[in-house]
């Protein structure tokens, strides 16, 4: 989103290893502590983070083991595991391809797009829980729309289960993606992503369709703006701080109260004394 204070100290681990000597640290010295992936969909206080941001984008290796299986650490980014997974010839996942997150992070919400969601995909996860490494079936996980359990744990990888094609469909698919979502989200503008989750109701209720039907395209607070592309982003036209979204965010959701849609926040706010 390119708005946000600094934190008071980040870490990158490399392996598991370090990412529970880091939380052990934490701990004894009473320092918040929060994971991130790539942070795209955490908006950041203005006033910064007064503890560790721990990283995990140096978390970067892609593990090819038998029967298609893939299993993958927490920091690899979706657009280095698409082309790799191109490569080789496995396929499932182009529909993320695009999408500026990590694979842990997108495991932890159930990220998907485009009537898939990376659920679909998981075999298992490694986690750090409570101080206890463990490795979680599928089943275990709790997966549902933009959900699962392991928002409280860290997840250190994951094993996807793929099937196999041909690296030139696979790229014709991952450039059909690409093309979508330019053509239908603001790209070309710093945002979180979409703001609010659907109501999974009978019928399915969008807020970003709501937000549309209110004329709402294109109200700002500050150099936040609710794109005119697509009303489910809020956008960064440059120069604006967390406060303008946040404001932004609050004012949509009364908007949509108005209307008798509860809306439930797909973003994370990190707010300076911890999460909103």
């Amino acid at each position: 989103m390119k708005v946000g204070g600094k934190a008071k100290y980040v870490v990158f681990p490399k392996n598991e290893k370090e990412v529970e000597k880091i939380l052990q640290i934490c701990a004894e010295n009473k320092l918040k502590s929060f994971v991130l992936g790539n942070g795209s969909n955490v908006l950041f206080d203005d006033k910064g983070f007064c503890g560790v941001i721990v990283c995990l984008k140096k978390m970067d290796k892609i593990q090819f083991l038998k029967n298609n299986v893939v299993k993958v650490s927490a920091g690899v980014n979706l657009f280095a595991l698409n082309v790799a997974l191109c490569e080789r010839g496995l396929s499932g996942l182009e529909f993320c391809y695009g999408i500026p997150a990590t694979i842990g992070g997108f495991v932890v919400m159930n990220g998907g797009c485009f009537g898939n969601e990376i659920c679909q995909f998981v075999q298992s996860v490694r986690v750090l829980q409570d101080g206890i490494f463990k490795t979680l079936k599928k089943s275990e996980c709790d997966f549902s729309y933009r959900h699962s359990k392991l928002q409280n744990c860290v997840v250190l990888s994951v094993k996807l289960k793929l099937k196999s094609e041909k690296s030139e469909k696979i790229a014709q698919n991952m450039a059909s993606f690409l093309k979508l979502k330019r053509e239908n989200q603001p790209c070309e503008f710093a945002s979180l992503g979409s703001v609010f989750k659907a109501k999974k109701t009978n019928p399915e209720i969008y807020p970003a369709k709501l937000i549309d039907k209110m004329g709402l395209k294109g109200v700002k607070i500050g150099k936040a703006e609710v794109s005119k592309k697509h009303a489910g982003f809020i956008i960064n036209r440059g120069g604006a701080t967390s406060k303008d979204v946040l404001e932004l965010v609050k004012f949509l959701e009364e908007k949509l109260r108005s209307v008798g849609v509860a809306p439930e926040r797909e973003i994370i706010v990190l707010q300076e004394d911890g999460n909103e």
